[in-house]
């Protein structure tokens, strides 16, 4: 793997983890725009070159169908010393296999759709992130006893992992790293 490609993977694995930790004892229904946000926040502090929520068209032979956005597009520059802009889908789910598996196709449509779009950021991505943030259990967290209650869960870090598109078409992907 290229070594700067896996210096900001890290970098956004530890941001990533930092972000895990000060959100642990937070609860709503749906966490994930609130992570997103403060891994927002964290990639400015950093300095990184990056895009949120960047519109991604799904086409049928060319003529388009609907559109989806990406959550980060994480680009050259700054602490970003990889040479090629990176897609990066975010979900606060379950670590469960039908969670990892939708949040893959998630990216693969992506990786897929990207380079058919005349988004300069898309035009050439081959790589992308899927981060799974973990998900409250209200059993784990909540420890009460009489007139008292304890925020008590352990801390669960963020699951991430690295693919690359392997031909052409962009229909084949190959897991390059797992954090």
């Amino acid at each position: 793997m290229d070594s700067d490609l896996e210096a900001i993977c890290d970098k956004i694995y530890k941001m990533s983890c930092t972000v895990a930790k000060e959100l642990q004892h937070l609860y709503h229904s749906s966490m994930e725009e609130q992570y997103q946000s403060a891994l927002s926040y964290e990639f400015q502090k950093g300095k990184f070159v990056y895009h949120v929520e960047t519109v991604i068209q799904l086409k049928y032979k060319g003529f388009p169908l609907k559109e989806s956005e990406a959550d980060f597009v994480i680009c050259p520059g700054g602490p970003n010393k990889f040479k090629e802009n990176i897609v990066m889908e975010v979900k606060n789910t379950a670590f469960s296999k039908p969670s990892r598996d939708k949040a893959r196709l998630q990216l693969f449509t992506y990786l897929n759709s990207g380079p058919k779009n005349s988004n300069p950021l898309l035009s050439n991505v081959k790589y992308g992130l899927v981060l799974l943030w973990p998900t409250q259990d209200e059993k784990k967290v909540l420890n009460e006893s009489g007139d008292k209650a304890t925020l008590s869960s352990p801390i669960v870090k963020p699951e991430m992992e690295l693919w690359k598109t392997t031909d052409a078409k962009g229909t084949k992907f190959d897991l390059i790293k797992s954090w």
